[in-house]
């Protein structure tokens, strides 16, 4: 399988403090280095804990970034250096779900608008034609008729993601990136959108960028994960290989502090002090390490090549 989307030594860093002459004197690094693909037809799964840079690595794929070092290519190309009908391809072909669904639709559209408007705009569809289209993709994610002449408010937080998922497909994209599409959602209506796009995914063949605080929402429709930390891939492997044997610490901590389902009771979690201390350089993990070493802080974290091409960065393995 070709590689659809590809991201190279990615860093990106957002300026928080200024001198007088509005030269960056304090900067937040949200992504640092960070390289990883999606094939064609499979899904990558991303987990980490708020602010690992989940987010900010998929606004830079959908472009709503710039890196500050690296590059994005699709297709084999760096985006940046896309123009005209080639930008105009990658755009069509990479479409997002976000979050919450109440902030990313258009309160004044109603639900055949909102899921026709890349259509409308990309395509000399007439109205009749869109509310056809928009009537398709309503049966689509399984929405009722009535959804097509309804304003955002007027339906639920289910209904309204089934919405967002709707205009996603509408263009027949390659790439959907979605960023934590369920967790906005009560538990009662997060396995139906994980459903959703499992069968989106087979009818259409696309390939999705998951991004999941949720370990089991991830290891229901990922064939491969990454995990982040602190804007670091601290590991990369199979969905199975790296939830059934984690290999870096911090992954180990998250597969430990899994709720266990059958009796709604967490695991003994690994590590508990020292949470929001990070060292100044090598290992962002070091202070909630067990197995820290003094070396951990000179270690460069660059992914380490281990069994079946997994991937991980810690000194342990080196």
């Amino acid at each position: 399988m070709e590689k659809l989307i590809e991201t190279i030594n990615v860093t990106k860093e957002f300026p928080v403090k200024k001198d007088w002459f509005g030269r960056t004197i304090e900067k937040l690094v949200a992504l640092r280095d960070v390289s990883v693909y999606v094939k064609e037809g499979e899904t990558l799964g991303v987990i980490g804990e708020s602010g690992c840079g989940k987010s900010t690595l998929a606004k830079t794929i959908l472009d709503l970034e710039k890196p500050t070092k690296g590059e994005i290519r699709y297709l084999g190309k760096n985006i940046r250096f896309l123009k005209g009908k080639e930008y105009r391809n990658y755009r069509l072909n990479v479409q997002a779900v976000f979050q919450n669904p109440q902030g990313s639709l258009n309160p004044r559209m109603k639900g055949w608008e909102i899921v026709t408007e890349g259509l409308k705009i990309n395509y000399a569809y007439i109205k009749k034609e869109l509310k056809e289209k928009a009537r398709e993709l309503i049966e689509l994610v399984n929405l009722p008729l009535n959804a097509l002449e309804s304003y955002p408010h007027q339906l639920s937080g289910g209904q309204k993601q089934r919405l967002a998922i709707a205009r996603a497909v509408a263009l027949k994209p390659k790439l959907i990136v979605a960023d934590e599409p369920t967790s906005a959602l009560d538990v009662s209506v997060q396995a139906q959108i994980v459903n959703l796009f499992l069968d989106l995914q087979e009818k259409f063949g696309m390939s999705y960028f998951f991004i999941s605080h949720s370990l089991p929402t991830v290891e229901a429709v990922s064939d491969r994960v990454i995990v982040m930390y602190k804007g670091y891939v601290v590991e990369e492997g199979r969905t199975e290989d790296v939830i059934s044997s984690p290999l870096h610490p911090y992954t180990k901590l998250l597969v430990e502090s899994t709720p266990v389902p059958q009796i709604g009771l967490k695991k003994k979690r690994v590590i508990s002090t020292d949470d929001e201390k990070v060292p100044e350089s090598g290992c962002p993990f070091y202070f909630r390490c067990s197995y820290r070493k003094k070396e951990c802080l000179s270690f460069d974290m660059k992914p380490i090549v281990v069994e079946n091409g997994r991937k991980v960065a810690c000194l342990l393995f080196s």
